[in-house]
C-alpha cells in the first residue's frame, strides 16, 4: 500500500494505472512464429515487423518482445503484476520451445498514476502559483508540470492529477505529497 499516512491526511485517493517495466532474455527470439501460438501476435505493419507481443488471459496488459531479446511490460496495474507479466511472457516462450529458460532482471521504468483530490482545482489561480509551469488551455486543457526528479504531473480542473515518470512506490508517495504540498492541499506541520 502507498504511503497510509498520506491517504489519512489529504483524502486523496492515489492509485497506479500502468507500470513499465523491461527485462532482458538475453537471446535471440523467433517473433515471426508467434502468430502460431495462442497468446502471440506478430504483425509486420507494426513497428517494421521488430517486435510481437504475448498477452495471456492472466495479464492485465501485453509484453512486447522484440527478436532481440529485449522485453518491455505494459498495462500492469501495480509493480508486482507488470514483472509477473514479463515472467508469464518469458514462461510462454520456455513452454513453446521458442527460448531456453533465463534468470530476468527486471527493471521498472515509468510507474503513472492519478491522484484525485478532494475538490476541484480554480486552474487559472493553481498555473499563478507553480513556478515553471505550462498551461496553454487552447492547445492542452491541463498544466504541465515537471518536477526537479523525473517525475511530470498534468493538472487538471477537476482536481485530477497524472503523475508519471516514477521508478518506485517511494518515489511515487513523495511525488503525490510534494504536488499536494505545492497545490495547498496539505501543509507542512513544522
Amino acid at each position: 500500500m502507498l504511503n497510509p499516512r498520506l491517504k489519512q491526511e489529504t483524502k486523496s485517493k492515489l492509485a497506479i494505472v500502468n507500470v513499465v517495466s523491461t527485462a532482458n532474455l538475453n537471446q535471440k527470439v523467433a517473433i515471426r512464429r508467434f502468430n502460431e501460438l495462442g497468446s502471440g501476435i506478430y504483425d509486420l505493419a507494426i513497428y517494421g515487423g521488430r517486435c510481437g507481443y504475448v498477452k495471456t488471459p492472466e495479464m492485465d496488459g501485453r509484453v512486447t518482445i522484440f527478436s532481440s531479446g529485449k522485453m518491455i511490460s505494459v498495462g500492469g496495474k501495480s509493480i508486482k503484476k507488470s514483472i509477473e507479466q514479463l515472467n508469464q511472457a518469458k514462461f510462454y516462450l520456455v513452454r513453446e520451445n521458442l527460448i531456453q529458460d533465463t534468470i530476468l532482471r527486471p527493471k521498472i521504468q515509468n510507474i503513472v498514476a492519478t491522484l484525485a483530490l478532494p475538490k476541484p482545482l480554480r486552474i487559472a489561480e493553481t498555473y499563478d502559483k507553480l513556478i515553471g509551469a505550462i498551461y496553454e488551455p487552447e492547445q492542452f486543457p491541463g498544466i504541465i508540470l515537471k518536477s526537479i526528479s523525473s517525475v511530470s504531473y498534468l493538472i487538471f480542473a477537476s482536481g485530477k492529477i497524472v503523475i508519471t515518470g516514477a521508478k518506485s512506490k517511494k518515489e511515487l508517495s513523495t511525488a503525490a505529497f510534494e504536488i499536494q504540498q505545492k497545490l495547498g492541499v496539505v501543509k507542512l506541520g513544522f
